[in-house]
């Protein structure tokens, strides 16, 4: 009887060690792996609506379907992310991975998907466009910032998944505003003063992307970039 609880009593003392020795890793990975699959979705939903918005520009109807479809996908990634984070703060133990730095990552999505959302709900509340000067240029800008900024975030993405080193944030681009801009000069006085509406949804469609944009630093800090 006495070598059996002396056994019982090793078995439970190994598994006491073992599991304090590899749960806190396997936490951090697991929350790892919500964190790249959240910020790969995000920035998948960052890209749908912009391009959602950018189909708008044209007088032809565009569906936001995809782009709704993206944002549910993006709004499952984050809650997946939340239960995992939560599990890895209730788990007691040593933490290799310090608060302040898993935490900027975790509530970064919440920023990600906030300025995303504004881009749809603009585009989305946008009635028909009037004809006007050659939106051309525009676009291209805009396609080109949120090619850069979604690009970002999915590269930050695979660093999380394979822990790796993340790149440098993206600068801001001077040039590319003033393209925009630009590209918009004959929309943002018509005959009474005022931009037209188009106009006005594409400038403020570039500030979220820039504000999505303005994230990177912290984002990049918390991850070791």
């Amino acid at each position: 009887m006495l070598l059996r609880i002396q056994h019982i009593a090793i078995g439970c003392a190994v598994s006491l060690l073992v599991g304090l020795f590899f749960w806190p890793r396997g936490a951090t990975a697991a929350v790892d792996r919500a964190l790249a699959e959240a910020y790969r979705e995000s920035a998948r939903y960052l890209a749908g609506a912009v391009e959602y918005a950018v189909g708008r520009c044209g007088a032809e109807p565009v569906s936001a379907d995809a782009a709704l479809q993206e944002r549910i996908e993006a709004a499952a990634a984050a809650r997946r992310l939340d239960d995992a984070f939560r599990s890895y703060l209730a788990e007691r133990g040593p933490k290799p991975v310090p608060l302040a730095e898993m935490t900027p990552l975790v509530t970064g999505i919440a920023g990600l998907r906030l300025a995303t959302d504004a881009v749809l709900g603009l585009w989305q509340r946008a009635g028909t466009p009037r004809p006007a000067a050659d939106r051309t240029g525009a676009r291209l800008v805009l396609l080109g910032a949120v090619g850069r900024v979604s690009g970002w975030y999915r590269d930050l993405a695979a660093a999380l998944r394979q822990d790796t080193p993340v790149g440098d944030p993206l600068p801001r681009n001077p040039v590319a505003e003033a393209e925009l801009v630009e590209s918009l000069r004959r929309e943002l006085s018509d005959e009474h003063g005022q931009a037209t509406d188009t106009a006005v949804r594409m400038i403020w469609t570039a500030d979220h992307l820039d504000a999505a944009r303005r994230l990177q630093p912290g984002l990049a800090a918390a991850a070791g970039g």
